[in-house]
């Protein structure tokens, strides 16, 4: 026999032993299958899903993000890349924080929610540095993005070197 012969017959047994089987597959095959949408007959099943509900989702922060140092001096030159990055696409936070960090106006009702006011000088001296770095870097699942692969760890210092700058008293 040929080679291609006994693929073929290869192939018939284990199609025939399949069909023979009472059920065809075990009850942990069926329910694992089962679990990642796959019916018995091979078919992928998608339950039905709302919008998902990200308004509750918060920072999931480093323990010690407070401790965390600014390894870049708040000079000129690091606030001017601040401002770059922030009102630039690869920033992207004047989308949602708006160019005054209060609020952008033109886009809040597309968001799931209200983004934090950069520009409150009271809340903002409550938060270190190093909290604000991780707050950009991480972002909030469905919420802010984080910006860990956009920028380098350099550029989110100096965005937040920058966000410094926008709170006011009000």
């Amino acid at each position: 026999m040929d080679r291609l012969t006994i693929l073929f017959v290869a192939l018939a047994v284990l199609i025939l032993a399949i069909s023979l089987h009472p059920t065809g597959f075990s009850q942990e095959q069926r329910n694992t299958a089962t679990n990642r949408g796959v019916t018995n007959r091979g078919l992928i099943e998608t339950a039905p899903r709302g919008p998902q509900d990200f308004s509750k989702n918060t920072w999931n922060l480093p323990p010690d993000a407070d401790k965390t140092k600014n390894p870049v001096e708040a000079t000129e030159e690091s606030i001017t890349k601040g401002k770059e990055l922030y009102l630039a696409r690869k920033g992207n936070c004047i989308f949602c924080h708006g160019e005054t960090g209060a609020g952008n106006e033109e886009t809040l009702p597309r968001l799931r929610r209200k983004p934090a006011d950069l520009s409150n000088k009271e809340r903002m001296t409550t938060l270190s540095d190093g909290e604000i770095f991780w707050k950009v870097t991480l972002g909030i699942e469905g919420i802010m993005p984080g910006r860990e692969k956009a920028l380098t760890e350099e550029e989110r210092w100096h965005v937040v070197n920058y966000v410094r700058t926008l709170a006011k008293e009000k």
